[in-house]
């Protein structure tokens, strides 16, 4: 007779470290919030120029005082170039980012007031090949409604949905749509029937992983 592995305790710490994330997360500007993308961006251009500072600041120290590269400072210099690269990435990937404008956003704020549906902001999914990106979106009852009006290709939208399908935990599914139109991510939204509990608890859970695809 096999003996069952009780698993709670592993659960739950797993949701307590999601938990931590999560308030870690909150902020004006955080994940899934209207104006999270450029405020990302601008604050990883900030960083990559105070790390760019210090390093010129180290070669010259290096080369005007001690007249020669063979110092520690030069060293310092090199190992910060990796956040200085890491930073500079960051904001090549978010350029493309282009949310919604404030006409757009207002109709979208309206419409989550209307229908009672969250709405999040400003998703991002990081691949090899780069990064995709979707200014609005629903994720409730058992579905994820994405709202990408810069997104005309059919086949890219495909490809991100099949990216989507990896934020389902392993007791869901969910139907994901996905529209360049306004008009139809209205209608989808608005017809979402009222989540219960227990669907609730497991949109919470596909929201933070969708939130944990990109940056």
């Amino acid at each position: 007779m096999k003996t069952k592995i009780d698993t709670s305790t592993y659960k739950e710490i797993n949701k307590a470290k999601k938990q931590k994330d999560r308030d870690k997360n909150m902020g004006k500007y955080a994940k899934g919030t209207y104006g999270h993308s450029i405020h990302y961006r601008n604050y990883r251009l900030i960083m990559a120029a105070i790390i760019l500072l210090f390093i010129l600041a180290d070669v010259f120290v290096s080369i005007l005082v001690f007249h020669t590269r063979k110092t520690v400072f030069i060293i310092i210099a090199c190992i910060l170039a990796i956040p200085f690269a890491r930073n500079l990435v960051d904001v090549f990937m978010t350029l493309k980012a282009k949310p919604l404008n404030k006409e757009e956003y207002k109709k979208t704020k309206q419409l989550s007031e209307k229908t009672g549906k969250p709405l999040l902001y400003d998703l991002s999914i990081t691949q090899e090949e780069g990064m995709y990106y979707i200014p609005c979106a629903a994720v409730y009852n058992n579905n994820i409604i994405a709202y990408t009006p810069e997104i005309k290709e059919a086949k890219v939208r495909e490809k991100i949905k099949g990216y989507l399908v990896d934020a389902n935990t392993d007791d869901s599914s969910y139907r994901i749509y996905i529209t360049d139109k306004y008009q139809t991510f209205e209608k989808e939204i608005e017809k979402l029937r009222e989540a219960d509990e227990e669907t609730a608890a497991i949109d919470d859970e596909v929201t933070y992983r969708l939130l944990s695809m990109g940056i």
